[in-house]
């Protein structure tokens, strides 16, 4: 594992700014748009991180992460789930399934930044599931 970061989502406003926040702070990212490949990619690259959407074709995000944290091979890749959802129980199933982070969006940029090195540093215990959501003011958020 290292410190590529997979994005497994449809929102490809949220993908590019996540994408261009990222690498300008030296990160590979690799994206996926469907649950499918989302999942292949990360088995054949064990990303460091893999950030992902709930809603998602064919296999969705939930899905996706119980497939990853079933298997020996890659359960210990952190998944944080990202949705502009409002449904409470989406905090709770992605506990469920594994998730180490919900995050809604928008997304603070400089938050998401903060978590992502937390979880990429592997001195450090990956947290539990928790929520954030984003302040109001729009400056430096990730829709």
């Amino acid at each position: 594992m290292d410190n590529k970061i997979l994005i497994i989502d449809t929102d490809d406003v949220f993908i590019g700014q996540c994408r261009n926040h990222l690498q300008g702070l030296g990160i590979e990212v690799l994206v996926s748009s469907d649950g499918t490949e989302g999942l292949r990619m990360a088995q054949k690259n064990k990303p460091g991180v893999v950030i992902m959407d709930i809603t998602l074709p064919y296999l969705n995000g939930f899905h996706v992460c119980k497939l990853l944290k079933s298997d020996s091979r890659y359960k210990d890749i952190p998944v944080v789930f990202i949705s502009s959802r409002e449904d409470p129980d989406d905090i709770l199933n992605s506990r469920r399934v594994g998730g180490n982070l919900f995050l809604r969006k928008p997304i603070d940029a400089n938050h998401l930044t903060d978590e992502l090195i937390q979880l990429l540093d592997k001195n450090k215990p990956v947290k539990g599931c928790l929520l954030y959501t984003s302040p109001s003011p729009r400056d430096g958020l990730l829709s």
